[in-house]
């Protein structure tokens, strides 16, 4: 079972077929694969101003857990 971390962005700035580039509320950048994201087609570039929810996995390898 997978464990979910949510993180508040700013802007989904960009988008790929496989991820989204997230700016958090922090101003940070990342690359996120929407294969580590839940629903990634509730989303998309342009999107402001939310929250993303992603596999704890993928936060801690990203320094973001």
């Amino acid at each position: 079972m997978r464990e979910w971390v949510h993180l508040g962005f700013e802007l989904i700035s960009q988008e790929t077929d496989a991820a989204f580039l997230v700016v958090l509320e922090d101003g940070e950048e990342v690359w996120l694969p929407k294969s580590q994201i839940s629903d990634p087609e509730d989303y998309a570039k342009g999107d402001k101003d939310g929250v993303i929810s992603v596999t704890e996995w993928i936060a801690e390898q990203k320094g973001l857990a």
